[in-house]
């Protein structure tokens, strides 16, 4: 079976973006640049988490959720900074095989 976590991860947290963009009117918005960048990257870092926690709940063995969060934030932060790249996405997909198996 294959779960495919780090897309799944990516769906998530893009789900996660769009609720959080959504109570935009809510949230407070900075006045100046540098502020208003930094509440931006801290929404992605929540949308971020939020996906990942998510994903992590797929895996069946609640051992080794901890460890797969881990490589899960990493990775969709590592997309998330230098875009979605395959050499990427096969770093990540081999530590997840040697992590949980065949994923």
């Amino acid at each position: 079976m294959s779960l495919n976590l780090i897309e799944k991860a990516i769906q998530y947290t893009k789900e996660a973006r769009v609720e959080l963009e959504s109570l935009s009117d809510v949230i407070y918005e900075p006045l100046y640049p540098k502020a208003r960048h930094e509440a931006l990257y801290l929404r992605m870092k929540e949308a971020i988490n939020r996906g990942c926690r998510e994903a992590t709940k797929l895996v069946t063995d609640r051992w080794k959720r901890p460890a797969v969060y881990g490589i899960l934030v990493k990775a969709l932060t590592d997309i998330f900074h230098y875009k979605k790249t395959t050499e990427i996405m096969n770093v990540y997909n081999k530590l997840l095989d040697d992590i949980i198996g065949t994923h």
